[in-house]
């Protein structure tokens, strides 16, 4: 299947994208990246010109439905967001659509199933099957999933059942062995884009979300989106919370579990060190 890392999992979060194609590999699925994707223009460009912002995930789509492929995976949530977004908008709006075949030079088909990757994982294993492959079962990590956003909002874009509360990251860290602890802020805002304008904002969001993932008597957060894990990793240095807390992508944990290379889980890159709390529980080699 083709596989669209975004900008960022090629530039601030390699610790996602190491992570993703260690996991997938171990898991059998084929992740193809097409030659000559561009930038799906994430937060930024539907703020500034909304023509961009619809031509951009639709020239990555054209590239995907012409080398082939009926399926993309997105691990990126604002990725996933924007390119569901450009798909909505050319099904209900064929002058639009004209115009965006027109200015890329394709007719596109709509041939191409846009996922997230716990989505694709889910379709084509199930947490059975990926909970039969664990070899090192994180038993005793006590875990609240972060969803925020842009993963299953707007519901009628995304296609999210659940959209206040999800489920997919839940069992396929329950698949892993962990404890998943419920909790109420699964998709409440981190502050998201206001990261450089509002830094007090994201502050208040982000280190609000850390206390209440601890008061839940959760040991980490496992996110998928690498905005909200730049929001509470690299920022957690600027909250007032009681003790960091490691923010872990849920392929990271996915990693360990399948008993692969700690180099595979890149668990070096992430500013709240994990190893240390893993070691201690026995998931690590100390």
């Amino acid at each position: 299947m083709a596989y669209y890392p975004g900008c960022s999992l090629h530039s601030t979060s390699p610790e996602f994208n190491a992570s993703t194609e260690a996991v997938c590999e171990a898991l059998g699925l084929t992740l193809i990246e097409p030659r000559g994707w561009v930038c799906c223009g994430s937060s930024a460009a539907h703020r500034a010109d909304l023509d961009a912002a619809l031509r951009l995930p639709m020239e990555n789509l054209s590239l995907i439905e012409q080398s082939g492929f009926s399926e993309v995976t997105m691990p990126c949530a604002a990725c996933f967001n924007r390119h569901k977004v450009a798909q909505y908008e050319i099904r209900h709006d064929e002058a639009q659509k004209a115009t965006v075949d027109e200015a890329i030079g394709y007719a596109y088909q709509d041939s191409v199933e846009v996922n997230t990757l716990t989505q694709t994982i889910l379709n084509h294993l199930g947490a059975e099957e990926v909970s039969s492959k664990v070899k090192k079962p994180l038993e005793g990590l006590r875990v609240v999933c972060y969803y925020g956003c842009l993963l299953t909002r707007p519901p009628q874009v995304t296609g999210a059942e659940h959209p206040e509360n999800p489920t997919d990251m839940d069992k396929l860290v329950e698949a892993l062995g962990a404890e998943v602890v419920d909790w109420s802020y699964k998709t409440c805002c981190c502050g998201a884009a206001h990261s450089l304008t509002r830094p007090d904002i994201v502050l208040n969001l982000s280190s609000g979300l850390i206390n209440h993932a601890r008061e839940a008597g959760a040991d980490v957060i496992a996110v998928a989106c690498p905005l909200c894990h730049t929001n509470l990793d690299a920022r957690q240095f600027q909250m007032d919370v009681e003790e960091p807390m490691p923010v872990l992508y849920f392929t990271q944990l996915m990693a360990l579990a399948l008993g692969l290379p700690e180099k595979k889980a890149a668990l070096n890159k992430n500013l709240i060190d994990p190893r240390p709390l893993l070691k201690s529980r026995g998931l690590l080699a100390a």
